[in-house]
């Protein structure tokens, strides 16, 4: 499994405004629902948000990995998300998050919801990555640079 397996450039935005976690995750709803038949924004929010309050998604270094099974979702779907001012995901390392990966699923999948944290992860841990995926102005540049091998 690769990035480029689960993400699509209708679902890369760059510099999205929100003032808040919650805020944060309702954009990412809203904009992954105007990408995928059958599924709403309010139910991908609920989703995230219920998986939210069991404890963050945030995993350090100004990342968050929001992700749910989600009935009717019908494969693994990912959505990346920069945010034009970090934002408090109550991350451990008290780092505000910049850059959210969402992970929807479908709701019996196991195993490769597990392989796509995974891997995503292991991307994340290379602060190269990071910073050129942060630096990217445009939703195509953050793609094509998501989409390179970090």
């Amino acid at each position: 499994m690769n990035i480029e397996s689960i993400l699509s450039l209708n679902r890369t935005h760059a510099n999205i405004q929100a003032s808040s976690k919650k805020r944060a995750i309702e954009e990412a709803a809203k904009l992954i629902a105007n990408d995928l038949l059958g599924l709403t924004a309010d139910d991908i929010y609920n989703c995230l948000i219920a998986r939210e309050k069991i404890g963050t998604t945030a995993i350090g270094d100004g990342i968050a990995i929001p992700h749910c099974r989600l009935r009717g979702c019908t494969e693994i779907v990912g959505s990346l998300i920069s945010l034009q001012e970090p934002v408090d995901f109550e991350a451990y390392d008290n780092q505000s998050v910049k850059l959210m990966f969402v992970i929807l699923v479908p709701s019996e999948v196991v195993d490769e919801h597990l392989q796509a944290l995974a891997m995503l992860a292991k991307s994340f841990e290379s602060p190269d990555y990071r910073q050129l995926l942060a630096s990217a102005a445009t939703n195509e540049e953050l793609y094509r640079r998501a989409t390179q091998t970090p």
